[in-house]
């Protein structure tokens, strides 16, 4: 994003606009568009400020107002998909599955599954623990 201009430039640059020159002189002078010296004056008028406007830096998370709901969800479901979880939040608020999983990043919460977990998580394969990481035999 590029960084405002700088209040002496904007100083110089209706210091010359007041002496009489041109709002495209001044802007060809200081290699500024016409059009930014056009909204610096009128700024000056409305408002009496030149100062640059305040930066936004991104837009704020639609799931934060959520934030409670969306954690306790997936405390109670955590190995529910995406699209569940979309479809379980659809009583709040209408969401996209990469809106969500941008949230969940956000909130630093992985959802990376155990490969030897089931679809519910409350069970193990019936693999003992002791054998683990070791290959199997297939008969």
């Amino acid at each position: 994003m590029a960084k405002a201009y700088s209040m002496d430039l904007r100083e110089r640059v209706l210091k010359d606009c007041d002496t009489g020159m041109r709002s495209e002189d001044v802007a060809q002078k200081y290699t500024v568009s016409a059009s930014w010296v056009y909204d610096l004056r009128k700024k000056r008028r409305e408002t009496g400020s030149i100062a640059p406007k305040q930066q936004r830096h991104g837009s704020k998370p639609k799931l934060e107002p959520y934030e409670k709901e969306v954690r306790q969800l997936v405390s109670e479901h955590p190995d529910a998909t995406l699209a569940e979880f979309c479809e379980m939040l659809s009583q709040h608020v209408s969401v996209s599955t990469a809106t969500l999983c941008d949230f969940l990043r956000h909130l630093k919460i992985t959802r990376k599954k155990d490969s030897l977990r089931y679809r519910t998580g409350s069970r193990r394969c019936c693999f003992p623990a002791s054998r683990m990481g070791q290959t199997l035999r297939v008969h």
